[in-house]
């Protein structure tokens, strides 16, 4: 199946293929393009070519070479030089699609979780292209106000960028980690991992590992990250299945009802506008119901600074919080910043 960077991927290179003169190129250019290999582009545009769009012929012809292992010897071999084309078929065209304004936002939510973690480049554009399409459908029929805008990045354009590659290139990465220590005062560690994939969500984490245990680390709360050597590759084979194997472990334990990420802690009501639907639809244990235009979203909480995150996030979709304790702490929190920078 492919995960989540493969289809962000593909849909940038069929972008880029379009607007080529007569839809064509090689393999070389688009892998260079990419920062990828030539092999990879041409795994990714087969599985485009073949895949089935029920209840309508495929609007798109793709004329690509033979996978290295497919190929029968007839003709040349395929390689960087293979020319590659997009072009309409004219067997079909791709139906108008309708969508109720909770599709619009659900789809926006889900496509600014993926923008959060792609690095700038043809990949962040051809999303951004294809949120500023949604986005405006639903202005266009009145629905303006009940979207937000593109959250940003929880990290640097330029750190983010060398997560990736360390990710694809199997390098090992060093960053700064910034988290809350005694009396909320900042702690700073130094940590070399093998970055192994990014998860997205509320708050975006890189799954790593570190001296033989599988980590994660909150983007947000990272700095100054740089690349290292590039490791062998079955290190970062191992590496992988022990990420995959932990990811494994969490499911099963949260299927069976006693996994360590079930929410805990205090018990916390927020009144939102319907801006705020994503934290119902992103957030593990939160329960969202609707009262006329207002979405009530309870959720537990185990800790304060991760929910005065969420607010900022949240702005001004945010019309009350229960209990009155925790809304009161939170209030000064916010008088102090409102304070620190007039």
């Amino acid at each position: 199946m492919a995960g989540v960077q493969d289809i962000v991927r593909t849909h940038a290179i069929l972008t880029f293929l379009s607007r080529q003169a007569g839809g064509t190129t090689t393999l070389a250019e688009l892998a260079a393009h990419f920062g990828t290999s030539w092999r990879n582009v041409l795994d990714l545009l087969w599985d485009a070519n073949l895949i089935e769009i029920p209840g309508m012929l495929a609007p798109f012809d793709l004329a690509l070479p033979d996978r290295p292992e497919q190929w029968d010897g007839s003709g040349d071999p395929p390689g960087p030089g293979s020319i590659v084309q997009l072009a309409h078929s004219g067997a079909g065209q791709v139906p108008q699609l309708s969508l109720t304004l909770d599709e619009v936002m659900v789809l926006t939510a889900l496509l600014d979780n993926v923008l959060e973690v792609t690095p700038p480049g043809d990949s962040r554009t051809a999303l951004r292209e294809l949120r500023e399409s949604m986005t405006r459908a639903a202005s266009d029929a009145g629905f303006g106000q009940a979207l937000w805008r593109e959250p940003e990045s929880p990290i640097a354009a330029q750190s983010l960028e060398t997560i990736m590659s360390g990710i694809n290139a199997g390098r090992m990465l060093s960053f700064s980690y910034h988290r809350a220590g005694p009396d909320l005062l900042e702690s700073v560690q130094e940590v070399s991992a093998i970055p192994v994939s990014i998860a997205t969500g509320a708050s975006p984490v890189l799954r790593a590992v570190r001296d033989g245990r599988a980590r994660t680390y909150r983007l947000d709360r990272m700095g100054r990250v740089t690349a290292g050597e590039t490791l062998p590759k079955r290190r970062v084979t191992d590496a992988r299945k022990l990420v995959l194997k932990e990811e494994r472990r969490m499911r099963a334990m949260a299927r069976e009802g006693r996994g360590s990420w079930v929410p805990q802690g205090e018990s916390v009501t927020l009144d939102l506008t319907l801006a705020g639907k994503w934290v119902g639809e992103t957030l593990p244990g939160a329960t969202v119901r609707e009262e006329g235009d207002t979405l009530v979203v309870t959720l537990n909480v185990t800790s304060e600074e991760w929910l005065f995150s969420l607010l900022l996030q949240l702005g001004d979709a945010v019309i009350a919080v229960q209990p009155e304790s925790v809304a009161d702490r939170l209030a000064e929190r916010f008088a102090r910043l409102l304070k620190e920078t007039l």
